[in-house]
């Protein structure tokens, strides 16, 4: 294919480096997409293989785990295998992995295949990183490192709807099955068309000190989830995790100071990139946090089916990507916040105005609708995008291009592991919330309840129906519903005022940012 002429920048996508790095976005777009497949979705695949609702938390960590402790080890891994090596690889992995997941029918086999997913796609925003970022030459280059955070906007927001209507409309199987075909596309055009990048065999890789880092935040996340099914300290499989992980990450951070080898130091010593790498940890921690409680909140209280949930979220799909589309240099024709105190000042703002529908979302109640929750959910798209590409952007604006595979691999295994660790507390909360629940929130349930009008109205001609003080057994199953109701209410409003209140001290990391440069 010809190369591309200059003043003519639509030509660029039709040469070879332009076709590969379509394909690297498309990647970029399934392995988001992937990430973000939730709870409505894993109940249908919990149905259908056999599992438990305790089983199928596991459907979601299997994958978020094993992506995120795999991305420290790409930078050594590309250093020895060569980048073309890792891109095919990986991608192919998931891809994989995914057609025989839809062909499950045990939940073993199923979580099996998540973990192989989670494996070969936590390659992919590395491989993307580098390619994107570093090898698409100098004019291109702040557009391709752009796109990286355009893509993960875009993946994150669609795999939430995309998830759900696949699933009601067709089936998780399908699902599945799309992902998982997509991928082999993009790795096949990948193979056929990105230049040989041999690597050096001689390269070092610090297995020791992968297995200590891998160990540790491993079982970190990992206790999160059987402390919640467990009940914490009394089982003594947590407390041992617990520890384990703790004795794991400080045997870990010994030996990065020690034997720098798994990780290239030389990233740190761009400052936006650190305090990026810190911003995102922290602010993406929270985020999620609320993204864990939304969609639960939306099938509990609101009592959405998967269907109208999904329909409840497009409006958040739209206004995310169009504002990522605004602030991505050689995609937006009128760029927002060019350079980096452009980018610092939006960013402050879009954490505060996070922080300030944070908690207008825990100004709720079980009588909630979904027209306040999709006005809700389209400004937490603003706010999602804007930090997300600005930040990265701001991460990756001085980085060397032969650092881009490294300094992608750390950020997003941040990132992701925040991801994991997120959705283990909120679930704590939810845990402590609802203990004792029965005793908080009886003293609400009485016939006079507008919580119970909507029930109430089938038992008012039974002779044995709801009357007085006196509950029949047929209003019992009333009262449990309403209580459940009652419990997700109390715990979203724990965890969106906590969020709301933690954002507003955070929205000035972003202002720790230093340079001028675009």
């Amino acid at each position: 294919m010809p190369p591309a002429q200059p003043g003519q920048p639509s030509s660029f996508w039709l040469t070879n480096r332009g076709v590969v790095a379509i394909c690297f976005l498309v990647l970029e777009l399934v392995f988001f997409s992937t990430d973000s497949v939730g709870v409505p979705a894993h109940a249908y695949v919990s149905g259908d293989v056999g599992g438990t609702p305790y089983l199928s938390v596991w459907f979601m960590v299997s994958f978020l785990v094993p992506a995120a402790l795999i991305m420290p080890l790409l930078g050594s891994l590309r250093d020895r295998v060569g980048s073309k090596a890792i891109a095919t690889f990986g991608p192919g992995l998931f891809g994989v992995a995914c057609l025989i997941s839809a062909c499950a029918t045990d939940p073993q086999l199923f979580i099996a295949m998540r973990v192989l997913q989670g494996l070969g796609a936590g390659v992919i925003p590395a491989a993307a990183g580098g390619y994107l970022g570093g090898q698409l030459g100098e004019k291109y280059t702040p557009m391709g490192k752009g796109l990286v955070a355009l893509a993960l906007v875009s993946g994150s927001s669609l795999g939430i709807p995309l998830s759900a209507f696949v699933t009601w409309y067709a089936s998780w199987r399908v699902l599945y099955a799309g992902l998982g075909l997509a991928a082999l596309a993009a790795v096949v055009v990948i193979a056929r068309l990105m230049p040989a990048t041999p690597g050096n065999p001689q390269a070092e890789i610090d297995w020791l000190g992968y297995g200590l880092m891998s160990g540790g935040f491993g079982l970190l996340a990992l206790s999160l989830v059987v402390g919640n099914q467990r009940e914490w300290f009394n089982s003594p499989t947590y407390v041992v995790m617990l520890w384990s992980s703790i004795l794991l990450i400080s045997l870990f951070a010994w030996r990065v100071v020690a034997v720098p080898k798994l990780i290239n130091l030389r990233i740190f010593q761009d400052i936006n990139y650190c305090i990026s790498v810190v911003n995102l940890s922290s602010v993406m921690f929270f985020l999620f946090m609320v993204f864990a409680i939304v969609p639960r909140f939306l099938m509990v209280v609101v009592d959405n089916t998967i269907e109208n949930y999904a329909w409840a979220f497009m409006p958040f799909v739209g206004t995310a990507i169009a504002t990522g589309v605004m602030v991505t240099p050689g995609v937006s024709p009128h760029l927002i916040a060019k350079t980096i105190p452009a980018k610092k000042k939006l960013c402050t703002a879009a954490i505060l105005c996070f922080a300030c529908t944070t908690l207008w979302m825990a100004n709720t109640s079980a009588q909630q609708d979904n027209n306040t929750m999709t006005l809700q959910l389209m400004a937490v798209g603003v706010c999602f995008a804007l930090i997300n590409c600005l930040e990265i952007q701001m991460s990756f604006s001085t980085m060397a291009a032969e650092l881009m595979t490294s300094a992608s691999s750390v950020l997003f295994f941040c990132t992701n592991i925040a991801k994991a660790l997120s959705g283990g507390v909120s679930a704590a909360i939810l845990t402590a919330t609802s203990q004792g629940s029965w005793e908080r929130f009886r003293e609400q349930i009485n016939a006079g309840n507008p919580a119970l009008e909507a029930f109430q109205k089938p038992l008012n001609a039974h002779p044995m129906g709801i009357g007085g003080d006196g509950w029949s057994q047929g209003s019992l199953e009333l009262m449990n519903k309403a209580i459940s109701q009652q419990v997700e209410v109390v715990s979203f409003i724990n965890v969106a005022t906590m969020v709301g209140l933690v954002l507003l001290v955070l929205s000035v990391l972003p202002q720790l940012h230093r340079g001028n440069t675009p």
